[in-house]
């Protein structure tokens, strides 16, 4: 199990760091060739995106979940009737999302283009976004099961391939006369051969001969999935408006020439989102074939001492994120940007950490069917960040929408921590001293050696800011390693590392 685990989310984190140099070199690219506009408008539409994934109705997690489950009590059947099921749902949902942007795109595409301008790039830039969802959902699926295998390296593999290569095509062909629609035909088609891939992984033997077969679809399995998704598909509205309505309240009221000032420090803190989510991405199939064996006790031990690492994790990613941001922006992209985002980098890294004090809440939660929770209370939340956020924008502007983001969390996420620690059976007193207090000394004993290192030179320059955040790492691995690792675990990684070091 434990292999298992840390090949997977290993997998998931080398991804994530993949994505980010490629999100390093390339954002500049982006905002040069296609300018304040056209970026802000692939950001607006990203959010438009994030919202479609929703019509899934929450079947993505739920076919990750069954996946697992069937796979722990090897019922074939089930296997291959959930994924057939699936398919069509998603397939016919694909194909509804695609007549939408076409007939946006064909009729309608004068709406998002600026005054004064031809609107044929942007018909043909929406039309391409419409094949691509239609890509997207049947691939889901595919997906979701090679998630729910545990096979998180097969993807994670291909994702890097695809992603780098056609980061390489987009840096030597991109212009400003092609940038926008260039960019959505690269992801479109870099997207259709990675879920291609997907799909016939699944069809080998070795990785369960599952494949499409019209005789296996069934209704009942098909409002099986429905019905459980159903909880995190309200979960999962209420999360997209969350994420991703900052970015619509600012380019419809602000204009989307300034969504880049915000999109560009909100896509940096996202990186430590996407840490997190890819930390504990692994553990719902876990949690699910755990608790169809009963191994209750099991699950305990595993989720506090995951917790422990993941939260001393990105209390450090945060730590530096706040300290090293807007300095790293202002080199990296402009003074202009990086002075707009002092106070946002603040408000937008506690919107960002203040969920993953608790972050396995969600995974173990759905995991055991218990996340109707999130249905409930993630759409007050979103209620109260949009309501926040409309009354904020008009007086302090980018920065009153960055802290409306930051009060729902104020308010649910201690909620969201007791109904897990009743459920684990465990006193929130515990889990907050167990797996959340180790992190706050490496954390802080890593504020101080970058903010004592500011007293002597400027972080105006990468290498002063590389040399910031390694001195800092360095501190915080030494406060780690001594302060939340007990002796068993570090006995426990001394042993891996000196068995990996005599094979070399």
């Amino acid at each position: 199990m434990i292999r298992t685990l840390l090949v997977n989310t290993g997998s998931n984190v080398l991804v994530m760091f993949v994505k980010l140099i490629i999100t390093f070199v390339m954002t500049p690219v982006f905002v040069h060739n296609l300018g304040k506009y056209d970026y802000g408008l692939w950001e607006m539409i990203g959010a438009v995106i994030g919202y479609m994934g929703i019509l899934d109705l929450g079947l993505r997690p739920a076919i990750s979940r069954f996946a697992a489950r069937h796979l722990a009590e090897e019922d074939e059947t089930a296997l291959q009737s959930v994924y057939m099921s699936a398919l069509v749902f998603m397939a016919i949902v694909g194909v509804l999302l695609f007549v939408f942007f076409f007939c946006w795109g064909v009729w309608f595409s004068g709406g998002i283009a600026p005054n004064d301008e031809p609107h044929q790039k942007y018909t043909l830039f929406l039309v391409i976004i419409g094949a691509y969802l239609l890509i997207s959902f049947p691939g889901y699926v595919a997906e979701s099961y090679l998630e729910g295998f545990q096979k998180y390296y097969l993807k994670n593999n291909i994702t890097i391939i695809n992603s780098v290569f056609g980061s390489v095509l987009l840096y030597y062909f991109i212009t400003p006369e092609n940038g926008l629609v260039l960019l959505a035909t690269i992801n479109a088609i870099g997207l259709t051969i990675k879920y291609v891939l997907f799909m016939w992984i699944l069809s080998r033997p070795a990785y369960g001969a599952i494949r499409a077969q019209m005789g296996t679809f069934s209704f009942s399995r098909l409002r099986e999935l429905i019905v459980f998704g159903f909880k995190s598909f309200i979960q999962g509205i209420a999360t997209r408006v969350e994420n991703a309505t900052d970015v619509l309240v600012i380019g419809m009221i602000m204009g989307p020439a300034m969504v880049p000032f915000y999109s560009i420090p909100a896509n940096l803190t996202q990186h430590i989102r996407g840490l997190g989510w890819t930390l504990t991405h692994a553990f719902m199939p876990l949690f699910s074939g755990l608790s169809a064996k009963a191994e209750n006790e099991t699950i305990r031990t595993v989720f506090l001492i995951s917790s422990r690492y993941v939260v001393s994790i990105l209390f450090a990613m945060g730590t530096g994120a706040l300290l090293l941001g807007a300095p790293f922006i202002s080199i990296w992209l402009g003074p202009e940007f990086g002075e707009k985002a002092k106070w946002l980098i603040l408000f937008l890294v506690f919107f960002t950490i203040l969920p993953f004090i608790n972050p396995f809440a969600s995974r173990y939660l759905t995991a055991i069917n218990k996340h109707g929770i999130f249905a409930r209370l993630t759409p007050l939340a979103a209620l109260l960040n949009i309501g926040l956020s409309l009354v904020l924008v008009h007086p302090f502007g980018l920065e009153g929408v960055a802290f409306a983001s930051v009060v729902p969390g104020l308010i649910f996420v201690p909620l969201y921590l007791r109904y897990t620690c009743r459920h684990l059976d465990l006193p929130v007193r515990q889990y907050l001293r167990a797996s959340v207090l180790p992190a706050f000394v490496p954390a802080g004993l890593m504020a101080l050696i970058i903010l004592g290192l500011g007293e002597y030179l400027v972080y105006d320059s990468y290498g002063h800011i590389l040399l910031g955040a390694i001195l800092g790492s360095v501190g915080w691995l030494a406060a780690f390693w001594l302060l939340v690792l007990n002796r068993e675990e570090r006995d426990y990684v001394g042993a891996r590392l000196t068995r990996i070091a005599g094979r070399n």
